[in-house]
């Protein structure tokens, strides 16, 4: 693992010392993210050390003629916990693009549409109660343009296509609207139709909608699936509540899934922050996915996530 960084440290080097001659923004960041993690799994427990979705990047951009920006963005995975040096780094987005007054495109891998529009409605997500354990639609696209339009009055079209390195897989599209802010600070509430068409073997319809009450942040998510070959279809609801008291955010998020059987999940948990981008937290998360054969799930996990970047 240690090539890694040192070929990322010289990467950031040699590229702050282009940005500096270049008058190109340029961010470094990165999130480490681990935890204490307890797992039962069908009466098999397990204690390791947890490395949800910490990752390191950079990204910047640069103005160019006739009021365009270029911009780009370079995000791996880094298994903080990991063992196997070969798994330990892994591919996140990375793209290129131009935005302007007609809107944004990239090309590259990243988020399809539908993924991205999910905003922050997922209380618990890089950790044992994403909604990705029960949702389809969780696609991070290779061999994609992706296209936003510019806001009108607080309206957004979106659109991912990805192509297929595949003969016998047709490309894919995922595509839809988003109305206000997702993080809730420029709108009051946040919503969004999405549509996957044969992305990752799927057809997907997705609702998701966000909104404050009594500063409590509310979450809802609904989602109808079907495989391309017909052979699996389901429904399914999340949702999911946070309010912020001091330093704590207590959370709680509830997953229903209902195909042959029935699935659930429900977590519980709290942050507590000892800074703008430090926090620890703890949480439990408790899942069914298969209530005939009683296959349970639970995890308990407490650690701690810093965010930084220069």
């Amino acid at each position: 693992m240690l090539r890694y960084f040192m070929y990322a440290a010289l990467v950031c080097s040699a590229v702050s010392a282009y940005a500096e001659d270049n008058s190109d923004a340029l961010t470094v960041y990165g999130r480490a993210n681990v935890g204490l993690l307890y797992s039962d799994i069908a009466d098999q427990d397990d204690t390791e050390v947890k490395s949800y979705s910490s990752r390191f990047g950079l990204k910047g951009y640069q103005s160019l003629d006739n009021n365009l920006e270029v911009f780009y963005q370079f995000e791996w995975g880094v298994d903080l916990a990991g063992f196997d040096e070969d798994d330990s780094i892994s591919d996140r987005n990375q793209i290129v693009g131009l935005r302007g007054d007609f809107g944004t495109f990239m090309l590259g891998r990243y988020d399809t549409f539908l993924k991205d529009s999910q905003g922050a409605i997922d209380q618990f997500k890089d950790y044992t109660a994403d909604l990705k354990y029960l949702f389809e639609g969780e696609v991070r696209a290779d061999n994609s343009l992706t296209y936003y339009s510019p806001a009108y009055k607080g309206f957004k079209l979106g659109f991912t296509y990805v192509f297929s390195d595949d003969e016998g897989v047709d490309n894919g599209q995922s595509f839809g609207l988003i109305y206000g802010d997702e993080k809730l600070k420029s709108s009051d509430i946040y919503a969004a139709l999405a549509f996957d068409n044969e992305v990752d073997g799927f057809d997907i319809v997705q609702f998701s909608f966000a909104t404050k009450v009594n500063d409590i942040k509310l979450g809802f998510a609904a989602q109808d699936y079907q495989s391309v070959d017909g052979i699996i279809s389901a429904q399914g609801v999340l949702v999911s509540a946070a309010k912020r008291y001091g330093a704590w955010v207590p959370k709680i998020q509830y997953q229903v899934i209902k195909d042959d059987d029935r699935d659930h999940s429900i977590s519980v948990g709290s942050d507590y922050y000892l800074g703008d981008n430090t926090r620890l937290f703890a949480f439990y998360t408790a899942r069914n996915r298969d209530i005939q054969q009683q296959l349970t799930e639970d995890y308990l996990s407490i650690g701690i996530r810093h965010d930084f970047s220069w």
